[in-house]
């Protein structure tokens, strides 16, 4: 039997967060198919209607997506303070988590939305932020900007495949 365990790389961290990116993005996409498929007689407007739910999921969207941005900063920012180049991308990962759920639940709220009252405008609301949620991909350049590492640190990441210590 081979008790190798798993090293922790750089390459296999960018690799797990964009796996939970890619994943957390499918429920909305996936659901909104399913949902669109499913109903019929659509309409689409914003005025005119006596729907409070067009007004709800708007504001939830933007809250959601501010609170989600508040909150990564606040956890990136005192990233810095943390020991090892393992913690703070485990930090830094939770943050993304944390991102990417603020924009999944509206898009998720947005797709419901469209299924209750069959308004395309649910969709259009839902779209935009898969959108955003793709442009939110994790990827190298994004990871040390967001960052503050020192140079001993940004070297040991900049090697991808070599494992990192502690």
């Amino acid at each position: 039997m081979n008790n190798k365990t798993q090293q922790f790389t750089p390459n296999g961290f960018l690799r797990t967060l964009s796996i939970l990116h890619m994943a957390l993005m499918a429920g909305p996409i996936l659901f909104g198919a399913f949902a669109y498929v499913q109903v019929s007689n659509t309409t689409f407007g914003y005025l005119g209607t006596k729907d409070f739910l067009i007004f709800i999921v708007p504001v939830f969207t933007v809250i959601a997506i501010f609170l989600g941005d508040f909150i990564f900063k606040k956890i990136t920012a005192d990233i810095s303070k943390t020991k090892g180049l393992k913690q703070k991308l485990m930090r830094f990962q939770s943050a993304s988590i944390l991102k990417y759920a603020s924009v999944e639940a509206p898009a998720l709220f947005a797709v419901i939305a469209f299924y209750i009252t069959n308004n395309l405008a649910f969709i259009l609301i839902a779209s935009i932020l898969i959108f955003y949620f793709f442009s939110l991909r994790p990827t190298k350049d994004k990871i040390l900007r967001s960052l503050s590492l020192s140079m001993e640190e940004k070297n040991q990441f900049n090697k991808m495949n070599q494992p990192i210590d502690g």
